[in-house]
């Protein structure tokens, strides 16, 4: 990609609905080829420097828009869409398409786009992923690539993490889509099919990553034989009316947190379910499951193997199960029957934890999303084990899901024929991004320097002792007029420090999967002088704290990291979200030896002398501190990587799979 871009778009070429197939016939040296031909990189855009003469060229095209009447303008972005139809997208084009659009943004939304910005737009559009700092525009950035695509008659794809992001940034956009004559929409988990189809038929589509997956699954049952090869290019052509498809093909997609995305949400594959209605006897089979399970004991009769989310009967358990269901008739005297649903009442009991995995609100139990800490109503658990959950729990039970069609995210999103992604924290992830996705990773540099200052972390030897630590700094940083983000892994901790909080009269807001209602309300709060804001992992993604003036004055936002995280990605993203765009700010870890993943993932002789020098006063370094999290976090995003290629090679237990919730019709 030297002079040129090629692009996909529907047509008698490649049909209505064009994707990208996969070839499992390649071998290992054909896909690295192919690899290196569709994502190799422009020597211009190997770095912001190289980038320099482009932007000259773009600034020269925009000064010469400036001085055209409205008629003459018209008439310019009619002859670039004209030049954009074509098979490729030339240097030329595209510099003329991003003055335009510039100019375009300055008028209509009083934004001016930075260089950074038009480089790191030039990247999405030649199909890589780039990282991108917190708080430097990425939302706006992507209306660069989409503009262009969109002009020269590609389904533009805007893919993000959740629904308040997809219609914030849909309608913050909307006007310079519509100073283009370009339509834009939006596609939601509650609307209707006609909806939907409305939103995919319109230029610029915005939807999150699991409903793209969720109406790509449907289309393709749905059309069965007719989605590809020459009947389904044909079908138009024929007398009888297409298939009323809900999307237009896989031609361009930009994913917006695309670490979460990606690589986060990608250890389980999204499956298409139908629905069956619940009975008596449904509820009596996770109940006598629970009953048995709860009389054994571990080691003995069982073992947890809690980084597969598995229970394993040992040869005594399976003899103790035997006798103690001997007198049950029915699919009780058939084993594998037996001991599956024995160990599903195991997982249940011991492996999935209230307000940690899961949340029980409104009589129902909702998973949490352990990337984002939202609760996902639409996601269930399969073969009875989301209805154990129920029964446990004493909730009603909802229907069984049947899986009908499966998919991982990495098959799917390998399908467009132009991908492209942008996040804050990629840098970790570039290698197993370039291996499975093809494009590359760029940085693209601030446009100010950081002002963000890391305070040293701290141990402490209790989860008591953290938290009285904590109020301490809280009432420390409101009397100087700080605001402060306060950050968790989990619900439960959340809660636990909002206690604190609330017994020592210190105001401040929850934001977490049990209380994401008024998200955005409670984002625009954060930055007040005083301001204290607990938040699970959600305040990570796509949010915008701007603190106040009189804040900015006093430090910035102050950011305490309260839990180890699975991925150091997750660390940065939080600490993120003080010092934006140059203003001062801060953040500090802040840990307990009772932390989760401490005691699980840390050797018992080293988690030991940690503790005695913490016991001892002997505060670990900086360094030992950065060693520490870097060992545990190593170990747990091993083990994730692990479980994505084993969902990538169709490998993954199905009893432990989630789907998203919805009929097939």
């Amino acid at each position: 990609m030297t002079s040129s871009l090629s692009i996909a778009r529907p047509g008698v070429r490649l049909g209505t609905r064009p994707e990208r197939s996969e070839n499992a016939n390649f071998d290992k040296l054909d896909k690295l080829c192919s690899r290196w031909i569709h994502h190799r990189i422009d020597p211009q855009l190997r770095s912001f420097r190289a980038f320099q003469d482009r932007i000259r060229d773009i600034d020269e095209v925009e000064e010469n828009y400036k001085s055209l009447d409205l008629a003459s303008r018209n008439s310019m972005l009619i002859e670039i869409k004209d030049a954009l139809s074509n098979q490729q997208l030339t240097k030329s084009d595209i510099v003329r398409a991003f003055a335009l659009i510039r100019f375009a943004m300055e008028q209509t939304l009083n934004i001016r786009l930075y260089d950074q910005q038009l480089y790191a737009g030039w990247c999405l559009l030649a199909g890589h992923f780039i990282e991108m700092q917190t708080g430097e525009g990425k939302t706006v950035t992507a209306a660069l690539p989409a503009t262009v695509m969109a002009l020269a008659g590609v389904p533009v794809h805007v893919v993000t993490t959740n629904e308040y992001l997809v219609t914030r940034d849909s309608s913050s956009l909307a006007p310079v889509f519509r100073w283009f004559g370009l339509s834009s929409g939006v596609v939601l988990s509650s609307q209707e099919d006609t909806m939907r189809r409305a939103g995919y038929a319109c230029d610029i589509t915005y939807a999150t990553h699991q409903q793209v997956v969720f109406d790509y699954l449907r289309d393709v049952r749905m059309m069965g034989p007719f989605r590809n090869g020459i009947v389904g290019r044909l079908r138009p052509l024929l007398e009888e009316a297409p298939l009323p498809a809900l999307q237009r093909g896989l031609c361009f997609a930009i994913i917006d947190e695309a670490d979460s995305v990606l690589i986060d949400d990608a250890r389980t594959p999204l499956i298409l379910a139908e629905s069956t209605s619940a009975d008596d006897t449904a509820k009596a089979e996770a109940a006598v499951a629970l009953a048995v399970a709860r009389n054994l004991e571990e080691s003995s009769h069982y073992i947890l193997e809690s980084d597969i989310g598995r229970a394993r009967l040992t040869d005594t358990g399976k003899l103790v199960v035997r006798e103690r269901t001997a007198q049950l008739v029915g699919s009780w005297q058939l084993e594998r029957f037996l001991f599956e649903r024995i160990c599903q009442a195991l997982v249940a009991l011991h492996l999935y934890r209230r307000d940690i995995d899961y949340l029980v609100q409104d009589d129902r139990v909702d998973l949490i999303d352990q990337s984002t800490g939202r609760a996902t109503p639409q996601r269930r658990l399969q073969h009875g084990l989301h209805q154990i959950l129920e029964v446990k729990e004493r909730c009603s039970l909802s229907d069984e899901s049947n899986p009908v069609s499966a998919i991982s995210f990495q098959r799917y999103f390998a399908r467009y024929y132009r991908l492209s992604g942008m996040s804050g924290t990629l840098r970790e992830a570039r290698k197993e991004l370039r291996q499975v996705y093809g494009p590359h990773v760029l940085s693209i540099p601030s446009v100010r320097p950081t002002a963000r200052r890391a305070l040293p972390p701290l141990i402490t030897m209790s989860r008591e002792v953290q938290l009285m630590t904590l109020l301490k700094q809280v009432v420390q940083l409101q009397a100087a007029g700080r605001a402060v983000l306060i950050g968790t892994r989990t619900v439960k901790l959340s809660e636990q420090v909002s206690g604190v909080l609330r017994q020592s009269g210190v105001e401040h807001t929850v934001l977490n999967a049990r209380q994401d209602i008024d998200e955005a309300s409670a984002v625009a709060q954060a930055g007040l002088a005083g301001q204290v804001t607990v938040a699970t992992n959600m305040a990570g993604r796509g949010t915008d704290i701007k603190p106040a003036q009189t804040v900015i004055t006093a430090g910035g936002l102050h950011v305490i990291n309260l839990e180890i995280n699975d991925s150091r990605r997750v660390d940065r993203q939080l600490h993120g979200r003080a010092a934006r765009q140059g203003e001062p700010g801060s953040y500090r870890d802040l840990f307990s030896l009772d932390d989760e993943l401490l005691r699980k993932e840390l050797n018992p002789m080293f988690l030991g002398v940690l503790s005695w020098r913490v016991q001892t006063g002997q505060r670990p370094t900086s360094f030992g501190v950065a060693a520490l999290l870097q060992y545990v976090q190593k170990k747990v995003e091993q083990r994730h990587c692990h479980e994505r290629v084993a969902v990538f090679t169709g490998q993954t237990q199905l009893q432990r799979t989630l789907a998203v919730g919805g009929c097939s019709e």
